[in-house]
């Protein structure tokens, strides 16, 4: 309840400081054109307030939830623009701020209480890929960017791992940032107590926010990498770091270290592939070295960290200048960017819905 009550204040906040701003301005008398391009303005600094929590300097971190709660009322702010302005044209009438101002308030709350329930929501997404490799059909679940205290409570994680057992896989595979820097030791252990306890194989690989990297940033450091190794493994939970496991006699996969851990991460030419007959699921955080994985005679690729942008419309852009989301090939190689079971930082997403993947796998015939 807290983490939504504090996302309340900071919407109310940036909504205030929004009127402030439009209330100075109020009376001034602005032409077709200036309009134009102060919608334009306020549309890139929407942008702006979004882009920068999510890819800005970590030292942001203290004001990024402002920044998104601006985005929000910014952006909603830009649209009652230009739907008022073309009511106004099309009944050649002078605009009024207190009519343009409960427009612009409707629909930042109304976008405010959808970007807040999407973000609760983690639903199934189904994806099948076949291969002359496999010998029979596989069911497996892939679970990256939950962020456990982030951004959702933990009974959206327990009901999220009732709807992964529902499906019947054969394995989970944790794809990185399964916790981040805003969460606690005993956030960290009932998450991994959790899936140790799903009666199903589960493999882990690191993500950049695991570790805690930043937690100066944040609340303090609340456990070492060393606790959350110690942690996982001890809750029957297989660790990959740069290392294959066998799922099953057709299916090898292989977890990779994150980027972010350059001293640590191996090339993937130097991952020789140790049955090159097999299936190989390449589970790699992030996307972004998609071509070098191949080296390791990847078939399926599956990467998180992107959150489908997270708040719109970050996901076209982020496509723009890399994998964003979705499915993308070379050759016959395959990779499945996942949009992440949560978001990051605040209880608010206006891009794709909260997803955890299901993978089926077929012979071809």
């Amino acid at each position: 309840m807290r983490i939504f009550i504090i996302w309340t204040f900071y919407f109310l906040l940036a909504e205030l400081i929004l009127s402030a701003v439009q209330f100075l301005l109020k009376k001034k008398k602005f032409k077709a054109g200036i309009r134009i391009v102060l919608i334009v303005a306020k549309f890139l600094l929407a942008l702006a307030f979004a882009a920068l929590p999510m890819a800005g300097p970590v030292w942001l971190r203290p004001v990024q939830p402002l920044m998104m709660a601006l985005y929000a009322a910014v952006i909603m702010d830009v649209f009652a623009d230009i739907i008022y302005s073309l009511i106004c044209l099309l009944r050649k009438k002078e605009r009024r701020f207190s009519i343009f101002k409960s427009l612009s308030l409707v629909l930042g709350v109304l976008f405010f209480v959808y970007g807040t329930v999407n973000m609760q929501l983690v639903m199934p997404n189904y994806h099948t890929y076949s291969s002359d490799k496999l010998t029979s059909s596989h069911k497996i679940i892939f679970a990256s960017d939950i962020h456990v205290g982030s951004a959702q409570p933990f009974s959206v994680l327990e009901k999220e791992l009732k709807a992964m057992l529902d499906e019947k896989p054969e394995c989970i595979i944790l794809g990185g940032d399964i916790t981040d820097d805003y969460t606690t030791k005993e956030e960290m252990e009932q998450t991994f107590e959790l899936f140790g306890n799903c009666g199903v194989p589960v493999y882990y690989l690191y993500g950049n926010h695991d570790r805690q990297k930043h937690a100066e940033y944040a609340n303090g450091m609340q456990y070492t990498a060393e606790e959350l190794e110690q942690t996982i493994e001890k809750s029957g939970i297989i660790v990959l770091k740069d290392e294959y496991a066998d799922i099953a006699p057709d299916l090898l996969l292989l977890g990779r270290e994150d980027m972010s851990e350059d001293n640590e991460r191996a090339k993937a030419e130097a991952l020789a592939n140790p049955a090159p007959e097999k299936y190989l699921i390449v589970a790699d955080h992030q996307p972004f070295e998609f071509k070098e994985n191949m080296a390791t005679g990847t078939d399926l690729q599956l990467s998180g960290h992107t959150h489908a942008g997270q708040l719109f419309p970050l996901c076209s852009l982020y496509s723009v200048i890399g994998y964003s989301y979705g499915d993308f090939q070379d050759g016959d190689v395959l990779m499945n960017v996942s949009a992440g079971a949560c978001g990051w930082r605040v209880p608010f997403r206006t891009e794709k819905h909260c997803y955890f993947d299901v993978i089926n796998l077929e012979p071809k015939k």
